[in-house]
């Protein structure tokens, strides 16, 4: 009697730093999937089978494991609900070292087997609120864009000030090529306050720029514009050089892309100071000293398979 519960993996198209200062912001789900096996137990112990660690706890006092954090801060809040222990096998197509939305894609795999198994049947606005609190009791911030392409899969425009997602029609290509680091979201997030502190209102005004960059964005993807979305996507690149998001090997890997004949646009993705940046369209030369990885849109959000 095994359920077993997925969710894609995640990018944010555009809308990085802008969304976390109410701006909405374009997310999609991506191929790579993590999975979660739940089987439930005669007892009450909880076993948890994974890459980052195997760990072995019971029901009712749920202990603490460095790396799997996000596995007992939801088993803790649906714990009262759980008439047995439970055994979870963990697996993921991607690295969580690639800034693809691993937590995100894990919290909603979670989230759905979780559900699953207390009989509940939330919406998704319902499920989305549940993650997000979880989000911000672990990190104290986050827009939970990450989730909601997650939950839903496809292309999605987020509001978070709404907290709701629409569906966009668009068939992109995409290349994503990883730089070989990655600063930590929230030393980032700081540099940026402390970079601008001086000058709140040029920041502010800057991330109105970005979310109505966005926006037009999204309103070109509606209209099946797309030299106009390239245009745009191009632009949101100059203004996350413009917060101070960008550095040499970063600017370096935008411009090579944009000089391949098969992309028509390229930007950071994700926070910046590292990471991954990413393409529209597919390399038709290869990049010397880069391995782009292997990605495409998934339309499926959150899969629940019960018995």
């Amino acid at each position: 009697m095994k359920y077993i519960t997925s969710a894609p993996a995640n990018i944010m198209l555009m809308g990085e730093h802008s969304v976390v200062a109410g701006e909405k912001a374009i997310a999609c789900g991506l191929n790579q999937r993590l999975q979660i096996e739940w089987e439930p137990r005669a007892d009450r112990r909880i076993h948890i089978l994974s890459e980052l660690g195997d760990y072995e706890t019971d029901l009712d006092s749920l202990g603490e494991h460095p790396k799997l954090t996000w596995v007992l801060a939801a088993l803790r809040h649906y714990q009262s609900a759980l008439p047995h222990g439970l055994t979870l096998t963990i697996q993921s197509d991607f690295k969580s070292t690639l800034g693809l939305g691993s937590s995100a894609a894990l919290l909603a795999a979670l989230l759905g087997g979780l559900d699953a198994l207390t009989g509940r049947t939330p919406d998704f606005q319902e499920r989305f609120q549940t993650g997000l609190n979880l989000i911000h009791t672990l990190q104290g911030r986050g827009s939970g864009t990450d989730l909601a392409a997650s939950l839903t899969g496809g292309v999605v425009l987020f509001d978070p000030q709404t907290q709701t997602v629409e569906s966009v029609n668009a068939d992109l290509a995409l290349t994503l090529v990883y730089c070989g680091y990655k600063t930590p979201t929230a030393e980032v997030l700081q540099k940026v306050a402390d970079d601008w502190q001086h000058q709140p209102e040029l920041l502010a005004n800057l991330y109105q720029l970005m979310g109505q960059t966005t926006e037009a964005a999204y309103q070109a993807l509606q209209n099946d514009d797309s030299a106009g979305f390239y245009r745009l996507v191009n632009s949101y690149q100059g203004l996350m050089d413009a917060l101070g998001v960008n550095d040499p090997v970063l600017s370096d890997l935008v411009y090579r892309l944009r000089q391949d004949a098969g992309i028509a646009a390229s930007k950071i993705s994700g926070s910046g100071l590292g990471d991954c940046v990413l393409g529209f369209g597919q390399l038709s030369n290869a990049l010397p000293g880069f391995d782009p990885l292997p990605i495409n849109l998934d339309p499926k959000g959150l899969d629940v398979q019960t018995p």
